[in-house]
């Protein structure tokens, strides 16, 4: 992996631009993962009913995935 160069990009910004995402970027995965629309991704937030198995896996790999997604961006900017 190469780093970037902090000299050229600003290191607060692109980070914090790309933890601003996560919000959307989350919701839009899980929607298109469960095959939900945005009402009722947002419907489904505000409820206390269980959800299914295959819903459970589903929104904890979007979430394990966005993550290390974010630490892998974040890495570009360590020294090796």
């Amino acid at each position: 992996m190469e780093s970037k160069k902090l000299s050229s990009v600003n290191l607060l910004s692109d980070i914090h631009t790309e933890m601003i995402q996560l919000p959307k970027s989350f919701r839009e995965s899980v929607c298109q993962e469960c095959g939900w629309s945005e009402a009722t991704f947002y419907r489904k937030t505000k409820t206390k009913k269980a959800f299914s198995n295959a819903e459970k896996d589903k929104i904890l790999a979007v979430g394990d995935n966005l993550l290390k997604t974010l630490l892998a961006h974040s890495n570009k900017y360590r020294p090796r």
